[in-house]
């Protein structure tokens, strides 16, 4: 029926518009044996989704418009051929005809052999760019996999938590949640970017264990890739498979570990041993980086270290060192946001003034909006907590309710719960404080 429907909207076309068969092909852009042989041929010749791209436009019909019609000329008459199952559903996913794609992807999954074609056009949508339809092919293998330990089925829950990360802490936790149980399926050049990616998520919900947990991971397997291009450099068997690809440089997956493990220790108050994972990752030469890339990240890494030394002995309460690190600040804008929350946070914890540095770094702070990566906008939460903290303890009773306000906000747009207790306490605080005026500007604000 479907070629018939095909057909015979041709054949109208040509009619209603008096054109001949020569005259429309050329329209059309095709071939006249071609298109004859599509209308008139008994049984009529497969239509390819490139030549019904032509003939769409040719009628001068939007793109697309004709799908449905191929969906039923290409599958649900005669048993699905690759060959044209794969362009068709990459053209779908291209210009977006997602219906088309569930009604195809319902056909393919009674028949398990096709699930290495749909995971495999799946990636190429994922590299071109088509998260929406990648995601229900992905979704398909999910559903369809008959082996647990399969590794196109760890990819394919990967790539689901890759499209389902967005600034919603929640709902990444969620996602990480349910992707976790399959990250060891993974081959090891995607399990070390998943590490990464659920350590942010971690990070942003503030447990630290599982952080630390993970860290562990990617050192272990960043280990094991080094391990293993060391033995590969030392064998002379030239029939040695090919080296592990990975898609950023060993030295970056090494530095990241150690980085995260010692925010993880910094973050549970085991200070020294945070210093101890610093100084792994403040020297990566050993890794004999190889490009000028590989320099550059090896150098950025021993600026965080930097940074993170200093971070330490503030959060000591080591007072002597703020005036350098204002000083490491201002030559290092993208780290103002981090350090700034870490000096307001030994502020709170030492009862020491810091006014100066916030006037120092007042226009830095005024533009702390424009931050809308799920990092920062966990930084910016929890330097909004922290300097309301900061406020209502000097009696700055307007200032301290106003960034709690912006505190809430952040969490509410960000659904992380984390920090709900910490703003509830500081409304008590106020509330308790009795400072003139706090009250009635809170309820005037709600």
């Amino acid at each position: 029926m479907g070629s018939s429907m095909i057909r015979c909207k041709i054949e109208f076309y040509i009619r209603e518009n008096e054109l001949t068969l020569q005259g429309f092909a050329e329209k059309c852009g095709l071939n006249r044996g071609t298109l004859s042989a599509i209308i008139n041929r008994n049984p009529p010749r497969n239509i390819s989704v490139r030549e019904l791209d032509r003939i769409t436009q040719g009628m001068g019909l939007p793109e697309g418009e004709l799908y449905f019609l191929y969906v039923e000329e290409c599958l649900m008459q005669s048993a699905p051929h690759w060959r044209r199952v794969k362009p068709f559903l990459l053209r779908c996913a291209a210009i977006g005809k997602l219906n088309c794609i569930k009604i195809i992807l319902e056909i393919l999954a009674d028949d398990l052999s096709n699930i290495q074609g749909v995971f495999v056009t799946a990636e190429q949508m994922f590299e071109q760019g088509h998260q929406e339809a990648s995601g229900l092919l992905y979704q398909c293998v999910i559903e369809c996999e008959k082996y647990n330990n399969s590794e196109r089925l760890a990819i394919s829950c990967y790539r689901l938590f890759q499209l389902n990360i967005g600034q919603d802490a929640g709902g990444n936790l969620r996602a990480a949640l349910r992707f976790e149980p399959y990250r060891r399926g993974l081959p090891v050049q995607h399990r070390l970017d998943a590490l990464i990616e659920l350590i942010k998520i971690y990070f942003s919900v503030h447990n630290w264990e599982q952080l630390e947990s993970l860290a562990d991971e990617l050192i272990e397997q960043s280990q094991a890739v080094y391990t293993e291009r060391e033995r590969s450099k030392r064998t002379s068997n030239p029939s040695r498979a090919e080296p592990i690809r990975l898609h950023k440089p060993l030295i970056r997956y090494f530095g990241q570990g150690y980085l995260c493990k010692a925010t993880a220790l910094q973050k549970m108050g085991r200070y020294e041993e945070a210093k101890e994972a610093i100084n792994f990752y403040a020297d990566l030469s050993w890794l004999e980086p190889a490009n000028d890339e590989e320099v550059k990240q090896m150098l950025q890494f021993q600026e965080w270290a930097t940074a993170n030394s200093f971070t330490q002995d503030i959060l000591m309460g080591h007072q002597e060192m703020l005036e350098p690190y204002v000083d490491f600040l201002q030559s290092h804008p993208e780290e103002i946001l981090p350090g700034l929350v870490t000096i307001i946070q030994s502020a709170n914890q030492y009862h020491f003034s810091i006014d100066w540095i916030l006037d120092e770094f007042a226009d830095s702070i005024s533009v702390f909006d424009q931050f809308t990566d799920v990092v920062n906008m966990e930084r910016r939460l929890r330097f909004a907590i922290q300097y309301s903290i900061y406020c209502v303890r000097r009696g700055r009773m307007k200032e301290g309710m106003e960034s709690c306000l912006k505190a809430l906000e952040l969490s509410a747009v960000t659904n992380n719960e984390t920090h709900f207790g910490d703003l509830i306490k500081e409304f008590m605080y106020a509330r308790k404080a009795g400072l003139e005026g706090g009250e009635s500007f809170l309820s005037s604000k709600l």
